[in-house]
């Protein structure tokens, strides 16, 4: 469409002055589509507000701040829009000529980007990481284990771009996507661009967003995570100004990509005071989503131990901690620390509005677990019966039989890894593997139904006890060297 001698194009965000673009903010050109697609029609200040910043809370200067920016813009056409003091601006008289070929895109004043959520607990530095991150390279994929926050995580820092920056950012929720064509028809929707064709193709993709920068949020990739890269990497080498946010369990594993793992958050230690106990993150968050339950926790110095033993023992994942602080209203700070030994059963009851896998911890491990390969599954399963950080000969003693060789151990430890359901521990030369404690009472769920569980655990009984055995020895022998010694002296 036209407005004097600029050419405006909504789905594209352009906005060209004969023929030349002119840069022009992010929030200045929401508010110029705003006022243009009113068509002459007065547009309240309110109006603009609830249209450039939903779910946003901002001081109504800001208005004036990108107004001003785009009257700059507009240069000795600056009067096309006219301000009606105390109300709100309008064109001064019908300007707009529509082009048919350019179909105007609601996406424009109506922003893709999900409102923020719950405020984030202990998450500063790793948000400012992650800002870094974006600036460092084109696409930036969050990985960690299910209910880590890596979500909200991205959704929190694409709002400080957005409201920072002016940056453009355009979410798509992949988890209920399953095909290639369906991401990149959602990808074309959520930034405002017209899907004529019944296919929609990687380089029609990449032809319309040329040009215009962007920061593409893909939520939730790692059940469709080969589609992803394969739409994901021609994008980027075809557009410069492009930057992609990706959210997953495992990476996408493409040229360019930094990976930023979203760790848990901080626990209190088995020793700690009060006063430390309170200053972790994981402890915070307790407190907070039980207290908005009327849940009143926190008043007596029992229970700060309490809580800080509950969080410890769900490993700083923030949606167990706030599902366990859920079930405090009920059962107490105290009865929630005695059933977390059924935390599967207990740790349900999630926000309504939240995925189906995000409202109870079994529905998290549903999700990953689904993902695997039948070895990986396997494997997770019998991994359950370590309780402490192991060695990969001490994997390969207990786990490895006719079912399960070991070269199929080494495919099946790497997937457990990249999809983050095993940790990875670096001690010197030598790596170690832990499952977080409500990831082992999963996958020992899973185990317990298995036929040949009881032949694997007697496996592990008898690692155990050679273990003992060989660690007495040297005991042993470590004493009598030591009185040898004693002896030449």
């Amino acid at each position: 469409m036209k407005l004097g001698r600029f050419d405006i194009d909504l789905g594209m965000r352009r906005l060209q002055l004969d023929g030349q673009l002119v840069r022009l903010g992010s929030r200045a050109f929401d508010i110029l589509a705003v006022i243009v697609s009113a068509g002459g029609r007065l547009v309240t200040r309110d109006e603009l507000m609830n249209a450039v910043w939903p779910g946003i809370i901002v001081e109504e200067g800001n208005i004036d701040v990108h107004m001003s920016a785009l009257r700059k813009v507009l240069g000795a056409n600056r009067d096309l829009i006219v301000t009606v003091p105390g109300r709100g601006y309008q064109l001064a008289r019908p300007q707009i000529q529509s082009a048919p070929d350019q179909p105007r895109s609601p996406a424009t004043v109506k922003p893709s980007l999900p409102a923020r959520r719950a405020a984030l607990v202990g998450r500063d530095a790793a948000a400012s990481q992650l800002r870094e991150a974006l600036d460092r390279a084109p696409v930036v994929t969050l990985t960690g284990t299910g209910g880590v926050g890596k979500t909200s995580l991205a959704i929190e820092v694409a709002h400080q771009l957005a409201s920072q920056f002016d940056e453009i950012v355009s979410f798509v929720e992949l988890a209920p996507l399953n095909t290639k064509e369906a991401v990149l028809r959602a990808i074309m929707e959520s930034c405002g661009l017209p899907v004529e064709s019944s296919s929609v193709t990687v380089p029609s993709l990449a032809a319309a967003l040329s040009e215009t920068p962007r920061l593409l949020l893909l939520d939730s990739a790692e059940h469709i995570v080969s589609s992803v890269a394969e739409i994901v990497e021609p994008l980027l080498s075809q557009n410069d100004a492009l930057r992609v946010l990706v959210t997953s369990r495992e990476p996408l594993r493409i040229r360019s990509e930094m990976l930023f793992k979203v760790d848990p958050l901080d626990v209190p230690k088995a020793d700690s005071n009060d006063a430390d106990i309170l200053r972790s993150p994981a402890v915070d968050l307790f407190i907070q989503r039980a207290n908005s339950l009327q849940a009143n926790v926190c008043t007596d110095k029992g229970e700060v131990q309490l809580i800080g033993e509950i969080c410890r023992r769900l490993d700083g994942i923030p949606l167990a901690i706030e599902l366990a602080a859920g079930r405090a209203e009920a059962l107490g700070v105290e009865g929630v620390r005695r059933r977390l030994d059924d935390r599967l059963a207990i740790l349900t009851g999630g926000y309504r509005t939240a995925m189906p896998r995000h409202r109870t911890l079994r529905a998290t491990f549903d999700a990953s677990f689904a993902l695997l390969s039948e070895t990986a599954q396997c494997l997770f399963q019998r991994l359950s019966l370590f309780n402490s950080p192991f060695t990969f000969d001490s994997m390969r003693a207990v786990v490895c039989d006719t079912e399960l060789p070991e070269e199929d151990v080494i495919d099946g430890i790497g997937e457990l890894v990249a999809k983050s359901l095993v940790n990875v521990i670096l001690d010197e030369s030598e790596a170690k593997y832990r499952l977080f404690e409500s990831t082992r009472a999963y996958a020992a769920d899973k185990l317990r139904d298995k036929a040949d569980m009881r032949l694997v655990a007697s496996r592990y009984a008898q690692f155990v006890s050679m273990n003992f055995a060989a660690g007495a020895n040297r005991h042993h022998a470590a004493a009598d060297a030591a009185a040898d010694s004693l002896v030449i002296a």
